[in-house]
C-alpha cells in the first residue's frame, strides 16, 4: 500500500484504536505485501538446514525417513513461516501523530511507540530482499528527549564548574552518545520509503 495521509481522525481512531484523543494523525500505512515474502526468506538457512539433517538421517536404514520427507519438512516450514508473516502483516500498521511514533505488530499484536521529542534520526537498511520488490525500511534511532537532553547539558554544565571531566570521560561521552535503533519501531518493507521518511521527519521538526 502506498503512504496516505489520513483525512479523517476519527475513522482513524475508530479503526487503529491506538490514538489518543488530544492527538492528530498525520500519517497511517500498513507494510507492502512484499513484506510476507522478504520476511519469510529469513526461515530460508533454517529450512535448509533442517532439510539437510533430514536427508542424512535418512542414509540410516533404521530410520523411518526418506528424501521426499526431507523435502517435505523443509517446505512445510517455509509454508508456516510465510502463514505466520501473512498474519504479522494482516494486523501490522505505522501511524504518525502529531505527538508520537506508533507501531503495531506481530501475529500476537504488541504496541511499541515513541514521542517524537525523542526521534534522533531515520535509518534506511539496505536489504536485498526488498530491493527486489521496490520496498525500503525505516529505522527509528530513539535518544532522550529534548527537555532530558537540556536538564542533562545544565546538570554537566554545573559538575563542570565544580570539577572539570578529564579528558577521557570527555572522549568517551563523544564516541558513546545515547542513541540506539529500536526495532520494535521499525516501519517495514514499505513503498514510498524516501517520501515517508521525509513525510516523519518533518514532522519530528515541526512538532517536538
Amino acid at each position: 500500500m502506498s503512504p496516505a495521509i489520513a483525512s479523517d481522525a476519527e475513522e482513524v481512531r475508530e479503526f487503529a484504536g491506538l490514538i489518543r484523543d488530544d492527538e492528530t494523525v498525520l500519517l497511517m500505512i500498513r507494510p507492502s505485501a512484499w513484506f510476507i515474502f522478504s520476511t519469510s526468506m529469513r526461515a530460508l538457512p533454517a529450512a535448509a538446514v533442517a532439510g539437510a539433517l533430514l536427508i542424512l538421517a535418512s542414509l540410516d536404514p533404521s530410520i523411518p525417513w526418506d528424501f521426499r520427507g526431507a523435502i517435505l519438512a523443509s517446505v512445510a516450514i517455509l509454508i508456516a513461516r510465510a502463514a505466520w508473516q501473512t498474519i504479522d502483516w494482516i494486523l501490522r500498521l505505522y501511524i504518525l501523530t502529531d505527538r508520537r511514533i506508533v507501531v503495531r505488530h506481530g501475529a500476537i499484536p504488541e504496541i511499541h511507540e515513541c514521542l517524537l521529542g525523542e526521534v534522533a534520526g531515520i535509518g534506511q537498511p539496505h536489504r536485498w530482499p526488498e530491493r527486489m520488490g521496490n520496498t525500503g525500511s525505516l529505522a527509528i534511532l530513539s535518544g532522550p528527549s529534548r527537555r532530558i537532553r537540556r536538564a542533562r547539558r545544565v546538570k554537566q554544565t554545573q559538575q563542570f564548574e565544580e570539577a572539570p571531566p578529564s579528558p577521557k570521560k570527555q572522549e568517551s561521552r563523544r564516541e558513546h552518545p545515547r542513541v540506539h535503533v529500536d526495532h520494535n519501531l521499525e516501519w517495514s518493507v514499505i513503498r514510498d520509503s524516501e517520501n515517508v521518511r521525509r513525510t516523519i521527519l518533518n514532522a519530528v521538526s515541526r512538532y517536538r
